[in-house]
């Protein structure tokens, strides 16, 4: 099925048993620690898991937790933010909540209960060394959030299946993408599909091609130790640039979402490649390809084997390999909620128990707790299994945090990278906007 000239870029280590875990430490308790001792139900709200892949969780957790019932309400990302937080200000939200790093976290610190106590009595005081970037979801020290899952962007995903049939191999540095693209599009098909519309989807591409050209400054210019107008962010954005006129990206990728019109596109077989990150990882299993045939009808070939890569080396002296990220959902409990114990059992179990962590393992994410290493007994190939296996070093040496910390600067980086795609800013002007924004948020 694969083609024998090439090895996937994700396959850094093929030949060798990587543990995915992602530092050593003691396995968690068997259980949480409650005291909850009559019967509670606390009500828990998110935009992810959604309602079906929040009942295993939940089925398992009130099983071990009689006392306990959680009632599950899933609200769509693009509500979330202004539906929970005007909840939770009104004394009316949810007892549990999620949060991503940066500036949401930020924004609801003061609605959220400091977890330093409850998770050090379910880890004990080293909590810390077993909780992955458990940092990312702290404020001026406050544990605003426990890491669920852990996430890394700066990943190439190819449909594999239509690579082969168009006798290509998935390119590794631009002038190789460059040739690959002229080859998918006579085939009618897309090279790269690009959510362009969404400014995190243009974000995570601009931070894989920043890594590259200068390895870590993207996080000192975000901390205000290094000028966004300085050359190398304006070489970032001229090649930003080229992916939409050398073609890379698909005509009209500033009118498509990443989810579901990129998504869809890609998943359908009428993109060769998309980018996206591990949080794509269950795309290589049965269940999920079994899921696809549901969503995309009977069209879908169940057999399609979706595979990762790293980002291909786009720049002269660049690397490839690098991953940016950290927990991509984090879990919060209300400090108006009136049932803490109940819903700090919950958080707890969810993040830093191994039966709660071992459930997202089987869903090949990575679990925030790092004793507990992904369950790959779904994975369809030989060959993702040691692609998935790759991500483990990678992970753990995570060059930066995925999401940016001050709103405003996220808005200009977002609004930037379209203006340069539409033309409507030079690189150098593009770079000079964000520096503009990194120093008013001082």
């Amino acid at each position: 099925m694969f083609r024998k000239s090439r090895r996937p870029l994700a396959m850094v280590a093929a030949g060798v048993a990587i543990t995915l875990a992602l530092a050593g430490c003691s396995t968690a308790p068997a259980a949480t620690q409650s005291t909850v001792t009559g019967p509670t139900t606390i009500n828990f709200w998110s935009w992810n898991p959604d309602e079906g892949t929040s009942k295993p969780y939940i089925d398992a957790f009130e099983a071990s937790h009689p006392n306990i019932k959680v009632k599950m309400r899933f609200i769509q990302y693009s509500d979330y933010v202004n539906t929970t937080q005007l909840a939770l200000q009104s004394g009316s939200g949810p007892d549990v909540f999620g949060l991503q790093v940066g500036a949401l976290t930020k924004q609801f610190a003061p609605l959220a209960e400091d977890l330093t106590p409850a998770i050090s009595k379910q880890l004990g005081d080293d909590w810390k060394t077993k909780l992955t970037a458990t940092d990312q979801l702290a404020v001026d020290g406050k544990q605003v959030a426990l890491p669920w899952m852990i996430t890394g962007g700066g990943l190439v995903w190819a449909n594999q299946t239509l690579v082969d049939s168009l006798k290509l191999t998935v390119p590794t540095t631009y002038e190789e993408l460059k040739s690959f693209c002229a080859e998918v599009k006579k085939a009618k098909k897309y090279c790269i599909v690009q959510g362009a519309k969404d400014s995190w989807q243009n974000i995570d591409v601009y931070q894989a091609i920043i890594n590259q050209v200068s390895p870590g400054t993207f996080y000192k210019a975000m901390a205000g130790k290094a000028d966004f107008s300085s050359p190398e962010f304006v070489k970032a954005f001229e090649i930003w640039e080229s992916f939409f006129s050398d073609g890379i990206f698909q005509e009209g990728a500033l009118g498509a979402t990443a989810y579901p019109d990129a998504n869809d596109a890609f998943h359908k077989g009428g993109a060769a490649l998309m980018i996206n990150g591990t949080w794509q990882n269950a795309d290589t299993t049965k269940t999920r390809l079994s899921q696809y045939t549901k969503t995309y009808g009977d069209s879908f070939d169940k057999n399609t084997v979706f595979m990762p890569y790293f980002f291909p080396k786009v720049t002269n002296g660049g690397a490839t390999g690098t991953l940016f990220g950290g927990p991509d959902v984090g879990f919060a409990v209300s400090s108006a909620s009136k049932a803490k114990d109940a819903a700090e059992t919950f958080v707890t179990w969810l993040t830093a128990n191994a039966e709660g962590q071992k459930i997202m393992a089987q869903t090949v994410q990575q679990p925030a707790l790092s004793s507990v290493a992904l369950d790959l007994t779904d994975v369809m190939t030989p060959q993702q299994v040691t692609a998935l296996q790759a991500q483990g070093p990678a992970l753990k040496g995570m060059i930066g945090q995925r999401e940016i910390q001050n709103a405003d600067v996220k808005t200009a980086l977002g609004d930037a990278l379209s203006a340069v795609a539409s033309g409507q800013q030079s690189p150098t002007q593009a770079a000079a906007s964000v520096q503009k924004a990194i120093a008013a948020a001082k």
